[in-house]
């Protein structure tokens, strides 16, 4: 299979990088192999299932990026690659590394979210430097870890294959219900492993060093979904209305944010409050807490199935 790369300006001779991710990739396109001077490969967030030892023909790759691909087996191929120094296959379904790594010149493996054997991970680790991190945390320091590629160094396709739109769900609750935020929540991580276009906010997220404030309104304008925990405490409280539900709110105007009301408790001011004009999880006048563990458990489903609708499109 071949994909439609052009970069303007440049021969194939003279690309050094280019970024193939998140274009619904099953195989690596076969005219990748003609840019032989590439020192950095990046084809993550695809559906890549193997490596072709064609990639042998790239002698000079430094660099190469597969995370959140369908990865099961690395082939003895990549670890021949005399130059490669670099391997991200986070987000794979890897459990073990051929013995030919044993013998190359890798550096630096990173591996987060993958089933590896523990006694593989051992060895792995005594050999090269292993980085268990999240995907976010590739995202913030990929110039240090994976290298930087330049805007011009990004592939232009002569189709019209979009990346997928990028979605926030940003989740406001009252403290007073963090058994109900536990529960979205375990039903939100599934999402997350399936779908790389997501990421969920709550404020658990607030790490003791950051300035709260700032970590939730940076939150809030990323937003593209709001699921909003309404109970009374959420309705009586002023942060929440002045802080989170109103920009939430002009942002679902403006901009289109999604807002999802998920009503946990009997609650008094629902109309008041603005949320009546938007379709909630459930009927406002039948809260979760008084479902049966069955009945709950169905509406948070619902839940699910509508955001994997919204991420879909």
């Amino acid at each position: 299979m071949k994909y439609p790369i052009e970069i303007k300006g440049k021969t194939n001779k003279q690309v050094t990088k280019l970024n193939l991710s998140g274009r619904g990739l099953k195989e690596f396109p076969e005219n990748v192999f003609e840019y032989t001077n590439l020192t950095k490969l990046v084809l993550s967030n695809n559906r890549i299932k193997v490596i072709p030892k064609e990639i042998l023909r790239l002698k000079k790759l430094k660099v190469l990026d597969l995370a959140n691909n369908d990865i099961t087996i690395l082939q003895s191929a990549v670890f021949k690659l005399p130059k490669l120094r670099t391997l991200n296959v986070y987000g794979n379904k890897i459990k073990k590394f051929p013995k030919q790594v044993y013998d190359s010149s890798i550096q630096k493996v990173i591996v987060g979210r993958n089933p590896i054997f523990p006694e593989e991970m051992a060895k792995l680790e005594n050999f090269c430097e292993v980085v268990h991190t999240t995907i976010e945390e590739i995202n913030v320091q990929s110039s240090e870890v994976l290298g930087e590629v330049s805007r011009e160094e990004i592939v232009n396709t002569k189709n019209e294959n979009k990346m997928e739109k990028k979605h926030s769900i940003f989740i406001s609750y009252s403290h007073e219900d963090i058994e109900w935020l536990t529960k979205v929540l375990k039903y939100l991580k599934p999402l997350q492993r399936f779908y790389d276009n997501m990421e969920v906010w709550s404020d658990v997220k607030i790490k003791a060093s950051d300035v709260w404030k700032e970590e939730i309104d940076k939150a809030l304008n990323q937003a593209t979904i709001a699921i909003l925990i309404v109970s009374p405490d959420f309705e009586s409280s002023d942060f929440i209305t002045n802080e989170e539900l109103q920009p939430l709110l002009e942002k679902a105007q403006k901009e289109g944010t999604k807002i999802m009301p998920l009503i946990v408790r009997p609650c008094a001011y629902f109309e008041e409050n603005g949320l009546s004009k938007y379709q909630a999880i459930n009927d406002p006048k039948l809260p979760l807490s008084g479902m049966s563990g069955y009945e709950q458990e169905s509406k948070l489903v619902e839940m699910v199935k509508v955001i994997k609708e919204l991420i879909k499109q």
